[in-house]
């Protein structure tokens, strides 16, 4: 059983947590979300969802804290051995790429280029 299963399982005690990824703390700042906050969740509460992302990189979707405009927030984990190192922490539904995900594939096409053809006159302007 991986660190990843044992996580799922409960077993948040013997697994060595990362959690000063530098790029981690910065996307922290920036959707103003407490270093506290996302510990207390990641080791006291069920994730509503997981998925795999990568090689060893797991993304983990959470209930957002009540003060924010968005439900969700999918935290990156990589796992390696008996560590979890935190990735990310990605709003749910924020970016053009969530949102599109499960979009059809005409519609990326017409969407894509109706945005380049916004940032041609953008730039003209």
């Amino acid at each position: 059983m991986d660190v990843f299963d044992r996580f799922l399982v409960g077993d948040t005690g013997t697994i060595e947590w990362n959690f000063d990824n530098t790029h981690f703390i910065q996307r922290l700042k920036k959707y103003r979300i407490t270093r506290d906050y996302i510990v207390d969740t990641i080791l006291y509460e069920e994730p509503l969802r997981y998925d795999t992302s990568g090689h060893n990189e797991y993304e983990v979707v959470f209930k957002a804290p009540a003060n924010k405009e968005y439900k969700e927030i999918r935290v990156i984990f990589a796992c390696q051995g008996n560590t979890i190192n935190l990735l990310t922490v990605i709003p749910e539904g924020k970016t053009n790429r969530q949102k599109n995900k499960y979009a059809d594939d005409d519609y990326k096409k017409l969407e894509k280029k109706r945005l380049q053809a916004y940032s041609k006159r953008k730039k003209l302007y």
